[in-house]
């Protein structure tokens, strides 16, 4: 079984994209509670995506679990919501793939040597399963550039161009 810790980031953008369809590439997304919070202040309902297979799990993790996770010295600095996504990670002995498109995580979990994708990333995973087509993919890479609320700079969008230009 596909099974990724998804934290808001990738499942909102890829909303905001119509690009849901994309998460088919998991059988299984488990979110945090705080998680499912924020997709639900979007008006997305994080229980229902809407996505043909996918099963969304969403799990409780306590603030004695998370909150000592906000203030580790030497560690950027991380939302409620990331420490419990950080917490389910580290519960998988950081084995599960994690959807996050927050740098600040992605850098604490590939420290712990977490696979980290993001947004562009389950696209490109997506488009390597077969769907979507090449046209597609790239229309979709441009939608998170001008249409999404994921913010890029200048040089990971460049990076991005070159990784699709790479692509077969």
């Amino acid at each position: 079984m596909h099974e990724a810790i998804a934290d808001t980031g990738p499942v909102l953008h890829l909303h905001e994209i119509r690009r849901l369809e994309s998460l088919r590439i998991f059988d299984r997304l488990v979110m945090p509670d705080l998680v499912a919070e924020e997709l639900r202040a979007y008006g997305l309902d994080p229980s229902h995506l809407g996505v043909t297979a996918l099963k969304v799990t969403i799990t409780s993790v306590e603030r004695t679990e998370w909150g000592p996770v906000l203030s580790e010295a030497n560690q950027p600095t991380i939302h409620p919501a990331d420490a419990q996504v950080f917490v389910l990670a580290r519960l998988s002995q950081f084995q599960k793939l994690v959807l996050t498109d927050d740098l600040a995580l992605r850098r604490r979990l590939e420290s712990q040597g977490a696979t980290v994708v993001g947004s562009v990333g389950v696209l490109v995973r997506a488009y390597t399963n077969g769907h979507p087509k090449r046209d597609e993919l790239e229309s979709a890479v441009d939608a998170l550039f001008t249409t999404s609320t994921l913010h890029m700079s200048r040089a990971f969008r460049t990076y991005v161009r070159r990784l699709l230009a790479d692509l077969p």
